[in-house]
């Protein structure tokens, strides 16, 4: 008597694009855009450069989503980023691509948000621990998306209509009830902004992290429907939908603070508000601002296994991670995933890990993007459902943006492009290894 085994499950498709939107905005706006203005506004000083530099982020971010999209539609897998690195560079840099992402860009970024989801909820009740409480956190995240990709979606879709009003408000709020006090004033005197070059390379960092998830909704790509047509409008909706919320949050917020009184905000948005409403208003947004980080954290919890299981697919990672379970989720995938958000947690350097985090992602993002000419010249046989438009100066300029910012990054905070660079080159030993033994095992 012989016994069958059952088919591995696979990922289902069951994605719309409202779903995907959802995912993109959802994981976007979020700790950047509460956690970052002080800062940004303490490096740069001027109201004009401060609105011009967020929208230089919107830029780069719209132009890398364009470069993106087209590999995305051209091979709908899940994974997103590594799956582009792999197919044009070799198994090698896919395992950079997806392990730089679980380890460093999106675990640093499920963990920050997790310590200010604790800190916010102590600021409310008065008492209490940041690191118990972040885990807490994690640990109700990892029960929610048990519960299947269906039952994380909604919650996904709910929490993101919520966001997005609770964001339209506050900046209504600031341009409505505000006096422009920021919007004309003059910039901060001589030695309270950051020197030249640096602080516009410290500014980046903050606002490239605010944006940062703009490519997320690609990971689930096979539970997109119809994903050729879907995606670029995902990615490129997405993005571009997030750009014209922050710079409405920061016109709202320069409506009612100087950049002086910013500089060193940890929530700009009470103050602005507290500014104009009192005291008890700036209670009610930093709610708002738990709620919104609530949306927000979801996604890391949403698209990291989704990365995790495209690696053991492509037998860089567990094979345990490729198992599917009957909620269609990727149980083995989200308890590894859980785990290395919760131990990051306990650290909470929310300021050094967006720097270095950054420097990582960045310098992964630029072979990534590369892999776009690879990919176009290597093989042209594959149906491209969206192609980037403006080929090739676009897609070029996209790049040498990309080229540039990174040799700021290095030129100006040598130390902190050390670490980062250690990080990947340990990735890459690791990868090197990894697939070595693969081919072997073929």
């Amino acid at each position: 008597m012989t016994t069958e085994t059952a088919p591995p499950r696979k990922l289902r498709r069951v994605l719309r694009i409202r779903d995907g939107l959802a995912v993109t905005v959802g994981i976007v706006i979020g700790a950047g855009i509460l956690g970052t203005p002080g800062l940004i506004a303490g490096y740069l000083g001027d109201p004009v450069i401060i609105l011009g530099m967020w929208f230089f982020g919107g830029v780069v971010a719209g132009l890398s989503t364009l470069v993106l999209a087209e590999m995305a539609a051209a091979l709908p897998e899940a994974g997103g980023k590594f799956v582009y690195a792999r197919t044009a560079w070799g198994d090698t840099m896919g395992f950079v691509a997806g392990w730089s992402e679980l380890l460093v860009t999106r675990g640093f970024s499920g963990a920050s948000k997790a310590v200010l989801i604790a800190t916010y909820i102590i600021g409310l009740a008065g008492s209490g621990s940041v690191s118990i409480l972040a885990l807490a956190v994690v640990l109700g995240y990892f029960v929610l998306h048990t519960r299947g990709l269906k039952a994380s979606t909604t919650f996904q879709n709910v929490t993101t209509a919520i966001k997005i009003f609770i964001v339209l408000a506050i900046a209504a709020v600031g341009i409505a009830g505000g006096n422009a006090s920021g919007l004309g004033s003059e910039a901060l005197v001589s030695g309270e902004a950051t020197a030249g070059l640096l602080g516009y390379a410290l500014a980046y960092q903050s606002i490239s992290f605010a944006y940062y998830g703009w490519e997320d909704a690609a990971k689930m790509s096979e539970e997109v429907m119809d994903p050729g047509r879907a995606l670029p409008r995902i990615l490129l909706g997405g993005a571009m939908a997030v750009m014209v919320l922050y710079l409405l949050m920061n016109i709202s917020f320069l409506a009612a603070l100087t950049p002086a009184q910013m500089a060193g905000s940890d929530l700009v948005a009470r103050d602005a508000t507290a500014a104009v409403f009192g005291d008890a208003a700036g209670t009610v947004v930093v709610v708002a601002s738990l709620l919104i980080l609530i949306s927000s954290a979801n996604v890391n919890f949403l698209g990291l296994p989704r990365v995790a299981y495209g690696l053991a697919q492509n037998r860089l990672a567990p094979r345990a991670f490729s198992e599917v379970d009957e909620r269609g989720t990727p149980r083995n995938a989200l308890y590894f995933i859980s785990a290395w958000i919760g131990l990051l947690a306990l650290t909470g350097a929310f300021e050094f890990l967006i720097r270095f985090m950054m420097t990582v992602a960045i310098s992964v993002d630029t072979m990534v993007l590369l892999g776009y000419f690879k990919l176009r010249a290597s093989r042209p046989d594959l149906a491209r459902p969206f192609r980037m438009p403006g080929h090739p100066v676009l897609p070029a300029l996209t790049i040498v943006l990309y080229i540039a910012i990174l040799v700021i990054l290095v030129w100006t905070q040598p130390g902190l492009a050390l670490g980062a660079g250690s990080m990947l080159a340990a990735i890459l030993v690791a990868g090197v290894v990894t697939t070595r033994r693969g081919r072997v095992a073929r």
